[in-house]
């Protein structure tokens, strides 16, 4: 009877463990390329922040289209980004981005395409003013083959932003 017991307890966990589903491991993910553009991308935040317009250019595809934050803007080329950059800076001080958070982009089967998202804080002290402004802020970039930016898109409350610049109490 013993044996019988024993024969059974055997049986029954070869059983059970062999229904177990096999375990397989996750598919190897290439991120160079997102490696190399994330770089990219926060030079240009570098740059932004630091208020050095010039050294944003070579980061930038010819061909760039950037979507602007403000509510009805058309999206505008690499003058248009630069422009809006500068106004920026004419208008703000002690730029900084802070609490930020990077992601790899992907295609629509969720592979990694090299694509670029970030979210954070974006915090500036008004020249004219002197208020000072904290905003919340997401930020996506695809890149061409040369790892310079070739889309933008910024996503906040830029027409906020403006109002709390200039607001007078």
């Amino acid at each position: 009877m013993k044996i019988l017991k024993n024969l059974l307890s055997v049986f029954s966990a070869i059983i059970i463990f062999s229904c177990q589903p096999s375990v397989e491991s996750a598919p190897e993910i290439d991120l160079t390329t997102y490696k190399l553009n994330l770089e990219t991308a926060q030079k240009l935040f570098a740059t932004f922040s630091s208020e050095d317009i010039d050294s944003q250019k070579p980061l930038l595809c010819p061909g760039l289209t950037h979507y602007s934050p403000f509510y009805g803007s058309e999206p505008s080329n690499v003058d248009g980004f630069l422009a809006a950059s500068k106004a920026w800076m004419d208008n703000f001080d002690e730029i900084t981005y802070t609490d930020s958070k990077w992601f790899p982009g992907t295609d629509q089967s969720g592979k990694p395409d090299g694509s670029v998202m970030t979210m954070g804080k974006w915090t500036a002290k008004n020249t004219m003013t002197g208020n000072v402004i904290n905003i919340g802020a997401f930020h996506t970039f695809i890149f061409n083959k040369k790892n310079q930016i070739h889309e933008t898109r910024d996503f906040f409350d830029a027409s906020g932003v403006m109002a709390a610049a200039m607001k007078t109490e």
